[in-house]
């Protein structure tokens, strides 16, 4: 058995019975070791709006390259080890006395000895993915000690650095770059557009009851809205503002810090991404203009409030950011954007009140109307939905209702709003299933823009299929009954693995994606290391304790999420 696994056995142990956790209280003006020694590129900025969440930290480009020293912010204990196939991959946390925590996450390795328990603990539970929490005095770092090695792991689209700063009394991410750093920035943010939207029963933009976007352009100094065009309104109306950040020497799209808004010199909207707490992120999608973002990707933060969108990052006027527009009035509307850094941009523009006010229907509410500040129950024909109070950031309206299908498993669509409102808290869907139904392979599944099928999970409960969902649209069942994809990639000539460090095998699965796996040589579990976005299962022959040279037999189990499994045996030379 390798020396450094022995010791792992052993580290484990201690891990498992020792130390109290501490008080610690947060530093003014902290001062940290920079994570990396090369020059800092910013390819992702702390609170920049992602896919329903804000991003919790910073991240920094690492050359195209992986295998980058990692280091140690400041002087502290490794809190938490955690290894995934998706989401930050391989990741260190580590709390300081400062009060702060900082992560550092999509690694390739750990340090030596902490690659070394981590191994251990991946035995021990038999499994790839892990979530350690270590205890104080467990495990203790130096400031600028090298803790890992950069990499691509987990949900990265390449590599580089996620590094995180939180605070440890919650953990709760604020921008590590409010602190002295070596990132320079002397980018102002780049205004796109705004847009106008009518919120109230009978407002109007230019004569118009639909929201109306003017691009913007930047001369003299400042951005204006192109062609300088007359802009008239009526009602309750609000305004967003498409806006982006980039750092110097980075191409990479970011987001900004603070977004003011003020109508005829009196403030009327802020918002500043100092820090968000975890259970708020996904207000991210209250935060943008979401209808327009599944449309047409465009990036639109709202200068109005839902009322329903709880985070702190506002401050509005008594509308919450909304302004009411009387006719014959004129108004001077002046945005100032900045970043972390202070680089700012304006853009200035008029509304003027519509004097004629709009005539005709006055009601644009369509279909079911759903209070959000209530539960919300239907059925038709054994189709239920149900939603609790606050699954929505405003009331809504629109079609829910049950249809024929022939793709359908149940013979039924169920539509449930549309996928441009977005959603909070999960709602429940259930299908009825007559006695008759085989629910093997059975999967609820939403159609995408391409009227295609994609997977929605979900299982059989008695006479029902029951889905749980933070997504609106048009849901069914189908059945999955096709085994994940296996086999080796690459091997070599009559398997034999005497002049490779690894095997590696390819995992896929066309439908409901990879639930599980595991792998076995000579019955015994070993490490695969999955690498989802590649779909591949990597074995490192030095990891695995009881490898001897000679004949092995391998074994590799896998099983998707409609519970079809698929098995490889083989053997292979070392």
């Amino acid at each position: 058995m390798p020396r450094h696994y022995i010791f792992s056995l052993q580290l484990v142990f201690l891990l498992l019975t020792g130390g109290v956790a501490g008080a610690q209280e947060i530093t003014s003006g902290w001062d940290y070791h920079f994570p990396l020694e090369i020059k800092p590129k910013v390819s992702g900025s702390f609170g920049e709006i992602r896919s329903n969440h804000f991003h919790s930290g910073l991240d920094l480009a690492t050359q195209g390259k992986t295998g980058l020293p990692v280091f140690a912010a400041e002087t502290g204990y490794v809190s938490r080890i955690a290894v995934s196939a998706g989401g930050f991959g391989k990741a260190l946390y580590i709390d300081h006395p400062s009060g702060y925590t900082t992560v550092y996450a999509h690694l390739e390795s750990f340090s030596p000895v902490l690659d070394s328990l981590v191994l251990a603990l991946q035995y021990q539970e038999e499994s790839f993915e892990i979530n350690k929490y270590l205890k104080p005095g467990d495990f203790m770092v130096e400031r600028g000690e090298v803790i890992a090695y950069s990499g691509n792991s987990g949900s990265s689209g390449g590599p580089h650095l996620h590094f995180e700063v939180r605070i440890t009394e919650g953990q709760k991410p604020i921008d590590p770059l409010a602190f002295s750093t070596p990132v320079k920035d002397d980018v102002r943010p780049h205004i796109t557009g705004i847009k106008l939207y009518p919120l109230s029963a009978g407002a109007t933009i230019n004569g118009q009851k639909q929201p109306v976007y003017y691009p913007a352009v930047f001369y003299d100094g400042a951005f204006h809205l192109k062609h300088n065009p007359d802009i008239r309104a009526t009602g309750t109306i609000g305004v967003g503002i498409d806006v982006l950040d980039y750092y110097t020497g980075s191409w990479r799209k970011c987001g900004v810090h603070s977004i003011g808004l003020k109508v005829n010199e009196e403030p009327v909207f802020s918002s500043v991404m100092d820090g968000f707490f975890f259970h708020d992120t996904r207000f991210v999608n209250s935060h943008i203009d979401y209808s327009d973002k599944m449309i047409s990707g465009r990036t639109i933060q709202k200068s109005f409030v839902d009322p329903y969108n709880h985070i702190n990052l506002y401050e509005f006027n008594a509308q919450r950011g909304k302004i009411v527009v009387e006719p014959g009035s004129d108004f001077q509307f002046d945005y100032l954007v900045k970043d972390i850094s202070g680089n700012g941009s304006s853009l200035c523009f008029s509304v003027e009140g519509d004097r004629f006010l709009a005539s005709g229907p006055v009601a644009d509410q369509v279909g079911i109307f759903i209070d959000a500040d209530a539960p919300y129950f239907y059925e038709e024909s054994g189709h239920k939905v149900s939603m609790e109070k606050g699954t929505f950031y405003e009331d809504i309206s629109g079609f829910v209702g049950v249809r024929e299908s022939f793709i359908s498993e149940s013979g039924t669509v169920f539509s449930i709003f549309d996928k441009t409102i977005p959603v909070h808290n999960g709602f429940e869907i259930r299908f009825p299933l007559p006695d008759s139904t085989e629910t093997n392979g059975l999967c609820g599944a939403v159609l995408d823009g391409n009227l295609m099928p994609q997977f929605a999970g979900g299982k059989a409960d008695g006479s029902e299929f029951v889905i749980n969902s933070r997504l609106c649209g048009d849901f069914l069942l189908v059945r999955d009954s096709v085994a994940p994809l296996l086999y080796l990639k690459n091997p070599p000539v009559q398997n034999k693995y005497s002049n490779r460090e690894k095997m590696v095998v390819r995992m896929e699965d066309d439908f409901s994606g990879i639930a599980q796996f595991a792998g076995y040589i000579n019955d015994q579990w070993v490490l695969f290391e999955y690498d989802a976005k590649n779909n591949q299962l990597t074995c490192f022959f030095d990891k695995v304790p009881f490898l001897v040279k000679g004949n092995h037999s391998l074994r590799i189990e896998v099983a998707d999420n409609a519970g079809n499994v698929e098995l490889l045996e083989t053997n292979f030379r070392y």
